[in-house]
């Protein structure tokens, strides 16, 4: 009994979503609300909740307050990133500047379901619209019928973590997200399997 514990511990998966939405401006303190609630979600004290922003002109992210929140209304001026991270879950807000798209990656431990209500609960709290074209066109295991896309899939999270590394080593010098380079290296090791 003792084993198949330490073995389903092992073998956590993580759900990976990227979404794409109408760029906006928040109303003052939205963010901070976000947070509120994401931290209530996932049964988190609010200082179990990192939150991470990366200002124009920084090669760097610097780790903030839920507080810091109430002073950012946009992604994409001065803010070129913002991400909230917890032992459970990584939902990052960037601005796509070619597109003036405002992209989400959400990278959450557990199941569809689990980051279903969390995507939901980002896109009701945010009042978020969806763009219809959702991006990349990544790889997932929930099916949208409306576009004919999958959205979501999950991975083991050793597998997650070591993926993380392997970007970590090859991109010291790059300026390439780990969301790009995560559906890149999916999409060319498909790519071999039908050439090879």
């Amino acid at each position: 009994m003792e084993l198949t514990k330490i073995l389903e511990a092992i073998c956590v998966k993580v759900a990976f979503v990227e979404r794409q939405y109408e760029n906006k401006v928040f109303p003052k303190g939205k963010f901070k609300q976000f947070a509120q609630k994401i931290a209530r979600f996932c049964n988190l004290s609010i200082t179990d909740l990192y939150v991470l922003i990366h200002r124009k002109g920084d090669d760097f992210e610097t780790r903030s307050t839920v507080d810091d929140l109430m002073n950012i209304w946009e992604i994409g001026k001065t803010i070129i990133s913002l991400a909230f991270h917890s032992s459970f879950s990584i939902i990052k807000f960037r601005l796509q500047l070619y597109s003036n798209a405002l992209n989400i990656t959400y990278n959450i431990k557990g199941d569809i379901e689990n980051a279903k209500h969390i995507v939901f609960l980002t896109e009701n709290t945010l009042e978020l619209t969806r763009l219809s074209e959702q991006g990349t066109g990544e790889l997932t295991l929930d099916s949208d019928e409306a576009t004919n896309k999958r959205e979501f899939f999950e991975i083991e999270e050793s597998l997650f973590n070591l993926m993380k590394q392997v970007y970590e080593r090859e991109s010291e010098n790059s300026v390439e997200s780990f969301d790009k380079y995560f559906n890149q290296v999916i999409r060319s090791r498909c790519q071999e399997r039908i050439d090879g």
